[in-house]
């Protein structure tokens, strides 16, 4: 399906996908003008994690369609560098008044936000991208596409300025959104444990699901005990000191909870 759109397309056309599926494709060679999309000293703990963006060549085009599937496909009348600048604006966002790192790039993440958006919303949100593909996350994977409608011209954004609204995300919880930006600041904050998981093969987002899930308790509670269970273990939640925090910020907004258990972990740790 992204294999013929792919071909299908006129302008200059992009793969944004995970590197290291992409590489293991590939015999462990790179691919020619691929670049990560993270960069900067803030990703600098994350880099190994980052996605790239990689011009559509023949030689991208005779991977597997499967793994092609994996990624997003974009088509654009812009050159790599100018389209990666856009992508990398769009790596900080706001979201309910704090910085968050907006995984896009992930196409269970993007795809569902896309369809909620209005035009005018997807045309600031491609930017100098005209149509974005991807796989939708439906038992039947179909192929869908977002255009960008606007003929006005172009204009770079500098610093975080996208923001993640209330309609953007689902009126049930988004949990593919809500674990995906608990990863990012266990990765910013405590990125030794995290890569400790990596390296003993545990996928941190499955560790978080069970946590983030439990809807009986409100939903900083459910993230301070992700956030615990991911850092310290599963364990640790049955300390007395760990029970009393949780509680106590239970019915604080998520940004100051996390704020004070960052501070008694690192006390503690």
């Amino acid at each position: 399906m992204i294999l013929s759109w792919f071909q299908q397309q006129q302008n200059h056309r992009y793969w944004l996908v995970d590197r290291k599926q992409a590489l293991q494709q590939n015999g462990g060679f790179g691919f020619e003008e691929a670049v990560p999309l993270f960069y900067g000293a803030m990703f600098t703990e994350v880099m190994p994690l980052s996605p790239w963006l990689i011009p559509v060549s023949e030689s991208v085009l005779l991977l597997p369609e499967a793994l092609l599937e994996q990624g997003i496909g974009l088509s654009s009348h812009a050159e790599g560098d100018e389209v990666l600048n856009h992508l990398r604006s769009l790596l900080i966002a706001g979201l309910e008044g704090e910085e968050v790192m907006f995984r896009f790039y992930d196409r269970s993440v993007i795809i569902p936000m896309l369809a909620r958006m209005d035009q005018s919303e997807v045309n600031q949100f491609l930017g100098n991208v005209n149509q974005l593909a991807s796989l939708d996350d439906g038992d039947q994977g179909h192929l869908v596409t977002f255009d960008n409608t606007s003929h006005a011209p172009f204009n770079a954004q500098q610093g975080s300025w996208w923001v993640i609204k209330a309609h953007h995300l689902d009126k049930q919880e988004n949990l593919p959104l809500l674990k995906a930006n608990l990863e990012s600041w266990l990765w910013q904050h405590f990125p030794k444990a995290m890569d400790q998981h990596l390296t003993q093969g545990r996928d941190i987002a499955s560790m978080l699901t069970p946590f983030l899930s439990a809807a009986e308790q409100t939903l900083t509670y459910r993230v301070m005990s992700a956030t615990i269970a991911a850092i310290m273990g599963n364990e640790y939640l049955a300390q007395p000191s760990m029970i009393e925090l949780i509680k106590y910020h239970q019915n604080e907004e998520i940004q100051y909870a996390l704020h004070a258990l960052s501070r008694q972990l690192q006390h503690e740790g």
